[in-house]
Protein backbone atom coordinates (compact mmCIF):
# COMPACT_ATOMS: atom_id res chain seq x y z
CA UNK A 1 0.00 0.00 0.00
CA UNK A 2 1.59 3.33 -1.08
CA UNK A 3 2.60 5.47 1.69
CA UNK A 4 0.03 8.60 1.12
CA UNK A 5 1.01 11.67 3.64
CA UNK A 6 -2.52 12.23 3.64
CA UNK A 7 -3.88 8.54 3.97
CA UNK A 8 -1.01 8.08 6.60
CA UNK A 9 -2.51 11.31 8.71
CA UNK A 10 -6.11 9.86 8.52
CA UNK A 11 -7.17 9.91 12.55
CA UNK A 12 -11.19 9.81 12.45
CA UNK A 13 -13.17 6.96 14.06
CA UNK A 14 -14.81 4.67 11.55
CA UNK A 15 -17.77 6.55 11.78
CA UNK A 16 -17.01 9.99 11.06
CA UNK A 17 -17.72 10.53 7.59
CA UNK A 18 -21.12 8.57 7.90
CA UNK A 19 -21.92 11.73 10.58
CA UNK A 20 -21.20 14.52 8.43
CA UNK A 21 -24.36 16.30 6.75
CA UNK A 22 -26.11 14.85 3.79
CA UNK A 23 -25.83 18.02 2.09
CA UNK A 24 -21.86 17.91 2.35
CA UNK A 25 -22.11 14.28 -0.19
CA UNK A 26 -21.27 15.84 -3.78
CA UNK A 27 -19.75 11.94 -4.57
CA UNK A 28 -22.21 11.59 -7.52
CA UNK A 29 -21.34 13.20 -10.76
CA UNK A 30 -23.62 13.51 -13.59
CA UNK A 31 -22.69 15.04 -16.75
CA UNK A 32 -25.19 16.31 -19.67
CA UNK A 33 -25.00 16.13 -23.09
CA UNK A 34 -24.27 20.40 -23.07
CA UNK A 35 -21.11 19.87 -21.06
CA UNK A 36 -22.31 20.53 -17.53
CA UNK A 37 -21.26 18.56 -14.88
CA UNK A 38 -23.88 18.55 -11.67
CA UNK A 39 -22.59 16.90 -8.23
CA UNK A 40 -24.48 15.84 -5.57
CA UNK A 41 -26.68 12.38 -4.39
CA UNK A 42 -28.56 10.95 -7.34
CA UNK A 43 -32.14 10.28 -4.88
CA UNK A 44 -32.80 7.31 -7.28
CA UNK A 45 -31.68 6.08 -10.54
CA UNK A 46 -34.55 4.67 -11.55
CA UNK A 47 -36.95 7.19 -12.40
CA UNK A 48 -37.88 6.93 -16.00
CA UNK A 49 -38.29 10.77 -16.91
CA UNK A 50 -36.02 13.12 -14.40
CA UNK A 51 -33.28 12.44 -11.84
CA UNK A 52 -33.35 14.47 -8.54
CA UNK A 53 -30.07 15.39 -7.66
CA UNK A 54 -29.50 16.31 -3.82
CA UNK A 55 -27.22 19.48 -3.62
CA UNK A 56 -26.67 20.95 -0.49
CA UNK A 57 -30.19 22.13 0.50
CA UNK A 58 -30.94 22.36 -3.37
CA UNK A 59 -33.11 19.44 -5.83
CA UNK A 60 -31.63 19.66 -9.35
CA UNK A 61 -33.60 17.69 -11.50
CA UNK A 62 -31.97 16.71 -15.21
CA UNK A 63 -34.09 15.10 -17.79
CA UNK A 64 -33.06 11.59 -18.19
CA UNK A 65 -32.27 11.94 -22.40
CA UNK A 66 -29.97 14.43 -21.30
CA UNK A 67 -27.74 12.53 -19.70
CA UNK A 68 -24.40 11.66 -21.16
CA UNK A 69 -22.33 10.23 -18.26
CA UNK A 70 -22.97 9.13 -14.66
CA UNK A 71 -20.51 8.53 -11.82
CA UNK A 72 -22.54 6.81 -9.67
CA UNK A 73 -21.70 5.55 -5.82
CA UNK A 74 -24.02 3.09 -6.41
CA UNK A 75 -21.78 2.05 -9.25
CA UNK A 76 -18.75 1.95 -7.75
CA UNK A 77 -20.33 -0.53 -4.73
CA UNK A 78 -20.89 -2.64 -7.36
CA UNK A 79 -17.38 -2.68 -8.31
CA UNK A 80 -16.14 -3.16 -5.04
CA UNK A 81 -17.63 -5.95 -4.12
CA UNK A 82 -16.64 -7.30 -7.74
CA UNK A 83 -12.88 -6.73 -6.44
CA UNK A 84 -13.96 -8.05 -3.33
CA UNK A 85 -15.22 -11.36 -4.27
CA UNK A 86 -12.88 -12.22 -6.48
CA UNK A 87 -9.55 -11.02 -4.26
CA UNK A 88 -11.31 -12.66 -0.63
CA UNK A 89 -7.80 -14.72 -0.29
CA UNK A 90 -5.45 -12.19 -1.39
CA UNK A 91 -4.08 -10.08 1.83
CA UNK A 92 -1.98 -7.70 -0.67
CA UNK A 93 -4.95 -7.96 -3.10
CA UNK A 94 -7.39 -6.60 -0.30
CA UNK A 95 -4.74 -4.19 0.99
CA UNK A 96 -5.17 -2.56 -2.80
CA UNK A 97 -8.70 -2.53 -2.73
CA UNK A 98 -8.00 -0.26 0.33
CA UNK A 99 -6.35 2.28 -1.96
CA UNK A 100 -9.26 1.76 -4.35
CA UNK A 101 -11.83 2.44 -2.64
CA UNK A 102 -10.48 5.50 -1.11
CA UNK A 103 -9.64 7.16 -4.72
CA UNK A 104 -13.41 6.46 -5.75
CA UNK A 105 -14.67 8.06 -2.22
CA UNK A 106 -15.47 5.29 -0.77
CA UNK A 107 -13.67 6.25 2.63
CA UNK A 108 -16.01 4.44 4.90
CA UNK A 109 -15.31 1.23 2.74
CA UNK A 110 -11.66 1.81 2.53
CA UNK A 111 -11.89 1.87 6.21
CA UNK A 112 -13.82 -1.02 6.84
CA UNK A 113 -11.72 -3.00 4.56
CA UNK A 114 -8.57 -1.92 6.56
CA UNK A 115 -9.78 -2.98 9.74
CA UNK A 116 -11.15 -6.05 8.36
CA UNK A 117 -7.30 -6.65 7.45
CA UNK A 118 -5.65 -5.16 10.97
CA UNK A 119 -8.11 -7.51 12.44
CA UNK A 120 -6.21 -10.51 11.00
CA UNK A 121 -2.47 -9.69 11.40
CA UNK A 122 -2.14 -7.16 14.13
CA UNK A 123 1.21 -6.34 12.41
CA UNK A 124 0.22 -4.50 9.40
CA UNK A 125 1.37 -1.27 10.19
CA UNK A 126 0.20 0.26 6.92
CA UNK A 127 -3.09 -0.25 7.87
CA UNK A 128 -3.40 1.06 11.30
CA UNK A 129 -1.57 4.26 10.51
CA UNK A 130 -4.32 4.33 7.66
CA UNK A 131 -6.94 3.63 10.39
CA UNK A 132 -5.74 6.76 12.48
CA UNK A 133 -3.89 4.14 15.18
CA UNK A 134 -1.06 5.40 17.38
CA UNK A 135 1.39 3.42 18.63
CA UNK A 136 2.85 3.11 22.05
CA UNK A 137 5.57 0.57 22.56
CA UNK A 138 5.03 -2.46 21.23
CA UNK A 139 0.91 -1.53 21.29
CA UNK A 140 -1.36 -0.03 18.94
CA UNK A 141 -3.96 2.31 20.36
CA UNK A 142 -7.45 2.49 18.89
CA UNK A 143 -9.86 5.24 18.33
CA UNK A 144 -12.90 4.91 20.22
CA UNK A 145 -14.60 7.93 21.08
CA UNK A 146 -12.05 10.87 22.69
CA UNK A 147 -9.89 8.24 23.87
CA UNK A 148 -7.43 6.41 22.89
CA UNK A 149 -7.15 2.79 23.46
CA UNK A 150 -5.53 -0.79 22.99
CA UNK A 151 -8.09 -3.68 21.25
CA UNK A 152 -8.29 -5.03 23.94
CA UNK A 153 -9.86 -2.36 26.07
CA UNK A 154 -11.55 -1.60 23.34
CA UNK A 155 -13.50 -4.78 23.70
CA UNK A 156 -13.88 -4.51 26.92
CA UNK A 157 -15.41 -0.98 26.75
CA UNK A 158 -18.21 -2.13 23.95
CA UNK A 159 -19.39 -4.82 26.40
CA UNK A 160 -21.14 -1.60 28.10
CA UNK A 161 -20.42 0.73 25.57
CA UNK A 162 -21.33 -0.57 21.85
CA UNK A 163 -18.83 0.74 19.19
CA UNK A 164 -20.20 2.15 16.06
CA UNK A 165 -19.10 1.05 12.24
CA UNK A 166 -19.76 2.66 9.40
CA UNK A 167 -20.54 1.34 6.00
CA UNK A 168 -21.91 3.20 2.89
CA UNK A 169 -25.54 2.31 3.34
CA UNK A 170 -25.42 0.47 7.07
CA UNK A 171 -24.03 0.98 9.86
CA UNK A 172 -23.52 -1.66 12.70
CA UNK A 173 -22.96 -0.97 16.26
CA UNK A 174 -21.78 -4.08 18.49
CA UNK A 175 -20.75 -4.89 21.67
CA UNK A 176 -18.71 -8.37 21.06
CA UNK A 177 -15.82 -9.54 18.26
CA UNK A 178 -14.91 -6.33 15.64
CA UNK A 179 -13.90 -8.83 13.60
CA UNK A 180 -16.92 -10.95 13.48
CA UNK A 181 -19.15 -7.50 13.28
CA UNK A 182 -16.95 -5.97 10.71
CA UNK A 183 -17.52 -9.13 8.38
CA UNK A 184 -21.83 -8.98 9.32
CA UNK A 185 -21.03 -5.20 7.80
CA UNK A 186 -19.68 -6.07 4.98
CA UNK A 187 -22.29 -8.88 4.20
CA UNK A 188 -25.10 -6.04 5.35
CA UNK A 189 -23.46 -4.09 2.27
CA UNK A 190 -23.57 -6.99 0.00
CA UNK A 191 -27.49 -7.65 1.11
CA UNK A 192 -27.79 -3.59 -0.31
CA UNK A 193 -26.12 -4.17 -3.66
CA UNK A 194 -27.90 -7.24 -3.89
CA UNK A 195 -31.33 -5.86 -3.08
CA UNK A 196 -30.83 -2.80 -5.45
CA UNK A 197 -29.72 -5.26 -8.61
CA UNK A 198 -32.92 -7.62 -8.10
CA UNK A 199 -35.47 -5.02 -7.33
CA UNK A 200 -33.75 -1.79 -8.16
CA UNK A 201 -35.70 -0.99 -11.62
CA UNK A 202 -38.82 -2.65 -11.08
CA UNK A 203 -40.05 -0.91 -7.38
CA UNK A 204 -38.25 2.48 -8.28
CA UNK A 205 -36.25 2.09 -5.16
CA UNK A 206 -35.23 5.56 -3.81
CA UNK A 207 -30.84 5.07 -2.72
CA UNK A 208 -29.94 5.01 0.86
CA UNK A 209 -28.62 8.36 1.42
CA UNK A 210 -27.94 7.77 5.19
CA UNK A 211 -26.61 4.58 7.04
CA UNK A 212 -29.06 2.22 8.20
CA UNK A 213 -28.42 1.86 11.72
CA UNK A 214 -27.72 -2.08 12.99
CA UNK A 215 -27.03 -3.42 16.46
CA UNK A 216 -25.86 -6.34 17.56
CA UNK A 217 -26.40 -7.96 21.00
CA UNK A 218 -23.28 -10.63 21.72
CA UNK A 219 -25.98 -13.26 23.07
CA UNK A 220 -29.92 -13.54 23.01
CA UNK A 221 -29.70 -12.68 26.36
CA UNK A 222 -28.44 -9.14 26.28
CA UNK A 223 -30.90 -9.06 22.97
CA UNK A 224 -34.39 -6.99 23.71
CA UNK A 225 -36.88 -8.92 22.49
CA UNK A 226 -39.70 -7.88 20.72
CA UNK A 227 -42.49 -10.52 21.79
CA UNK A 228 -41.69 -13.66 23.69
CA UNK A 229 -38.75 -15.40 21.65
CA UNK A 230 -35.96 -13.53 20.63
CA UNK A 231 -36.00 -12.87 17.16
CA UNK A 232 -34.75 -10.03 15.22
CA UNK A 233 -36.33 -6.81 14.48
CA UNK A 234 -36.49 -3.44 12.83
CA UNK A 235 -38.23 -0.19 14.34
CA UNK A 236 -38.68 1.97 11.44
CA UNK A 237 -39.05 5.97 11.75
CA UNK A 238 -40.14 8.16 13.04
CA UNK A 239 -39.56 6.08 16.20
CA UNK A 240 -35.72 3.91 16.89
CA UNK A 241 -34.92 3.56 12.90
CA UNK A 242 -32.86 0.82 13.95
CA UNK A 243 -32.95 -2.87 13.62
CA UNK A 244 -32.01 -5.48 16.89
CA UNK A 245 -30.28 -8.80 16.14
CA UNK A 246 -28.03 -10.86 17.83
CA UNK A 247 -25.51 -13.83 18.09
CA UNK A 248 -26.28 -17.55 19.83
CA UNK A 249 -24.09 -20.61 19.64
CA UNK A 250 -21.16 -21.52 20.89
CA UNK A 251 -19.44 -20.38 17.30
CA UNK A 252 -21.31 -17.98 15.92
CA UNK A 253 -20.63 -17.16 11.76
CA UNK A 254 -23.29 -13.86 11.44
CA UNK A 255 -26.08 -12.28 13.84
CA UNK A 256 -29.30 -14.31 13.76
CA UNK A 257 -31.39 -13.46 10.47
CA UNK A 258 -29.12 -10.66 9.62
CA UNK A 259 -30.03 -10.37 5.84
CA UNK A 260 -34.37 -10.14 6.91
CA UNK A 261 -33.40 -7.63 9.30
CA UNK A 262 -31.20 -5.82 6.76
CA UNK A 263 -33.66 -6.63 4.23
CA UNK A 264 -36.07 -4.80 6.42
CA UNK A 265 -34.03 -1.25 7.52
CA UNK A 266 -33.91 -0.92 3.33
CA UNK A 267 -37.57 -1.51 2.65
CA UNK A 268 -38.41 1.55 4.91
CA UNK A 269 -35.61 3.90 3.69
CA UNK A 270 -35.77 2.78 -0.40
CA UNK A 271 -39.78 2.36 -0.24
CA UNK A 272 -41.77 2.83 2.38
CA UNK A 273 -40.70 5.86 4.70
CA UNK A 274 -42.10 6.00 7.93
CA UNK A 275 -45.07 4.60 9.65
CA UNK A 276 -47.70 5.33 12.40
CA UNK A 277 -46.32 8.04 14.72
CA UNK A 278 -48.23 6.73 17.42
CA UNK A 279 -47.54 3.21 17.31
CA UNK A 280 -43.71 1.67 16.42
CA UNK A 281 -45.28 -1.86 16.23
CA UNK A 282 -47.13 -0.49 13.15
CA UNK A 283 -46.30 -1.76 9.77
CA UNK A 284 -47.79 -1.15 6.16
CA UNK A 285 -48.15 -4.20 5.14
CA UNK A 286 -46.54 -7.17 7.11
CA UNK A 287 -46.85 -10.05 5.14
CA UNK A 288 -44.97 -8.66 1.91
CA UNK A 289 -42.60 -7.20 4.55
CA UNK A 290 -41.60 -10.96 6.22
CA UNK A 291 -41.95 -12.82 3.01
CA UNK A 292 -39.32 -10.27 1.20
CA UNK A 293 -36.97 -10.22 4.22
CA UNK A 294 -37.30 -14.48 4.53
CA UNK A 295 -36.61 -14.17 0.79
CA UNK A 296 -33.65 -12.18 0.91
CA UNK A 297 -32.47 -14.57 4.30
CA UNK A 298 -32.79 -18.05 1.93
CA UNK A 299 -30.83 -16.55 -0.64
CA UNK A 300 -27.82 -15.00 0.46
CA UNK A 301 -25.41 -17.15 1.62
CA UNK A 302 -21.62 -17.68 2.07
CA UNK A 303 -19.18 -17.25 4.84
CA UNK A 304 -19.11 -14.34 6.78
CA UNK A 305 -18.23 -11.28 5.23
CA UNK A 306 -18.36 -12.90 1.75
CA UNK A 307 -22.00 -13.24 0.71
CA UNK A 308 -23.66 -13.60 -2.69
CA UNK A 309 -27.35 -14.36 -3.95
CA UNK A 310 -28.00 -18.01 -4.88
CA UNK A 311 -31.21 -20.17 -4.94
CA UNK A 312 -32.91 -19.98 -1.91
CA UNK A 313 -31.92 -22.89 0.54
CA UNK A 314 -33.77 -24.74 3.38
CA UNK A 315 -36.78 -24.69 1.60
CA UNK A 316 -38.26 -28.22 2.72
CA UNK A 317 -38.94 -27.07 5.89
CA UNK A 318 -40.13 -23.52 5.32
CA UNK A 319 -42.22 -25.48 2.56
CA UNK A 320 -43.93 -28.33 5.03
CA UNK A 321 -44.62 -25.31 7.71
CA UNK A 322 -46.15 -23.58 5.44
CA UNK A 323 -48.58 -26.44 4.66
CA UNK A 324 -49.54 -26.89 8.42
CA UNK A 325 -53.37 -26.28 9.55
CA UNK A 326 -54.59 -26.45 6.69
CA UNK A 327 -53.24 -22.62 5.86
CA UNK A 328 -55.21 -20.55 3.92
CA UNK A 329 -53.48 -17.60 1.40
CA UNK A 330 -56.82 -15.23 3.32
CA UNK A 331 -55.62 -15.91 6.26
CA UNK A 332 -52.07 -13.87 5.71
CA UNK A 333 -52.66 -10.89 3.96
CA UNK A 334 -53.66 -8.50 6.26
CA UNK A 335 -52.01 -9.86 9.62
CA UNK A 336 -50.93 -7.38 12.17
CA UNK A 337 -46.99 -7.15 12.14
CA UNK A 338 -46.56 -7.44 16.41
CA UNK A 339 -49.26 -10.07 16.86
CA UNK A 340 -48.82 -12.63 14.32
CA UNK A 341 -45.36 -12.63 14.05
CA UNK A 342 -43.55 -11.60 16.89
CA UNK A 343 -45.95 -11.78 19.95
CA UNK A 344 -46.04 -15.63 20.54
CA UNK A 345 -44.38 -18.62 20.08
CA UNK A 346 -46.75 -20.70 19.02
CA UNK A 347 -47.22 -23.10 15.76
CA UNK A 348 -49.51 -20.72 14.59
CA UNK A 349 -47.19 -17.86 14.78
CA UNK A 350 -44.58 -20.57 13.04
CA UNK A 351 -46.94 -21.09 10.10
CA UNK A 352 -47.30 -17.99 9.68
CA UNK A 353 -43.53 -16.85 9.34
CA UNK A 354 -43.25 -19.96 6.59
CA UNK A 355 -46.11 -19.17 4.84
CA UNK A 356 -44.91 -15.44 4.34
CA UNK A 357 -41.69 -16.63 3.46
CA UNK A 358 -42.86 -18.98 0.58
CA UNK A 359 -45.83 -17.43 -0.78
CA UNK A 360 -43.37 -14.25 -1.61
CA UNK A 361 -40.65 -16.73 -3.02
CA UNK A 362 -43.03 -18.63 -5.41
CA UNK A 363 -44.93 -15.09 -6.33
CA UNK A 364 -41.34 -13.58 -7.17
CA UNK A 365 -40.05 -17.07 -9.23
CA UNK A 366 -39.73 -16.01 -12.43
CA UNK A 367 -38.81 -19.90 -13.63
CA UNK A 368 -42.69 -21.59 -13.61
CA UNK A 369 -44.04 -22.46 -16.73
CA UNK A 370 -47.41 -21.19 -15.79
CA UNK A 371 -48.93 -18.86 -13.64
CA UNK A 372 -46.45 -16.35 -13.88
CA UNK A 373 -47.09 -14.48 -11.12
CA UNK A 374 -42.72 -12.16 -10.79
CA UNK A 375 -44.34 -8.72 -12.72
CA UNK A 376 -47.63 -8.49 -11.32
CA UNK A 377 -46.18 -9.27 -7.34
CA UNK A 378 -43.62 -6.53 -8.17
CA UNK A 379 -46.77 -3.87 -9.00
CA UNK A 380 -48.44 -5.09 -5.95
CA UNK A 381 -45.64 -4.46 -3.75
CA UNK A 382 -45.11 -1.18 -4.82
CA UNK A 383 -48.70 -0.51 -4.15
CA UNK A 384 -48.92 -1.89 -0.82
CA UNK A 385 -45.86 -0.50 0.17
CA UNK A 386 -44.55 2.54 -1.68
CA UNK A 387 -48.11 4.02 -2.60
CA UNK A 388 -49.91 3.08 0.90
CA UNK A 389 -52.87 1.49 -0.90
CA UNK A 390 -53.93 -0.82 1.59
CA UNK A 391 -52.92 -4.46 2.49
CA UNK A 392 -56.43 -6.08 1.85
CA UNK A 393 -57.77 -8.81 0.02
CA UNK A 394 -59.53 -6.46 -2.46
CA UNK A 395 -56.12 -4.43 -3.38
CA UNK A 396 -54.66 -7.75 -3.75
CA UNK A 397 -56.93 -8.95 -6.20
CA UNK A 398 -57.32 -6.28 -8.52
CA UNK A 399 -53.73 -5.55 -8.37
CA UNK A 400 -52.66 -9.74 -9.07
CA UNK A 401 -56.02 -9.67 -11.43
CA UNK A 402 -57.49 -12.45 -10.20
CA UNK A 403 -59.21 -13.29 -6.70
CA UNK A 404 -56.32 -14.45 -3.35
CA UNK A 405 -58.45 -17.95 -3.44
CA UNK A 406 -57.09 -19.26 -6.79
CA UNK A 407 -53.75 -18.66 -6.08
CA UNK A 408 -53.98 -21.20 -3.01
CA UNK A 409 -54.50 -24.29 -5.18
CA UNK A 410 -51.33 -23.95 -7.29
CA UNK A 411 -49.04 -22.19 -4.48
CA UNK A 412 -49.91 -25.85 -2.26
CA UNK A 413 -49.37 -27.88 -5.15
CA UNK A 414 -45.60 -26.41 -5.80
CA UNK A 415 -45.20 -26.28 -1.54
CA UNK A 416 -45.77 -30.13 -1.84
CA UNK A 417 -43.43 -30.28 -4.13
CA UNK A 418 -40.31 -28.54 -2.23
CA UNK A 419 -41.51 -30.54 0.60
CA UNK A 420 -40.89 -33.40 -0.48
CA UNK A 421 -44.51 -34.84 -0.33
Amino acid sequence: MAKNPFLLGTACSLGLLAMLPAQNDLRDRITLSNGRVVEGRVRSQYTADQWTILQGGKRIRVDVAQIAKKELVADKMVKFFKRRHQHQNSKRALGYLVDWAHSQGLENMARLQAMELVLQDATDENMHRFLGHRKRGKAWLWPNGNKMQTLAKLQKTMLNRPFRVAGERFALRCDTSLLLNVRALFDLEQLAVTWFEQFGKDLELAEVLKPIEIQTYRNPTEFPKWGFRPRPYFEPPPHADLGRTFYSGPTPERPNDLFFLGTQGLLYRTMIGQVNQQNSRDRVCAWVEVGLGMHMQQIMQGPSGFALPGKPRKMDMLAIGALGRGYRLTHLIHLPMYGSFYLTDDTATGVNWSAASMFTTWLLDDTKKKDKTRPAFLNYIRTVLADRQGDSSTTFDRVMGKPIEQFDEPWRVWLNKVAGN
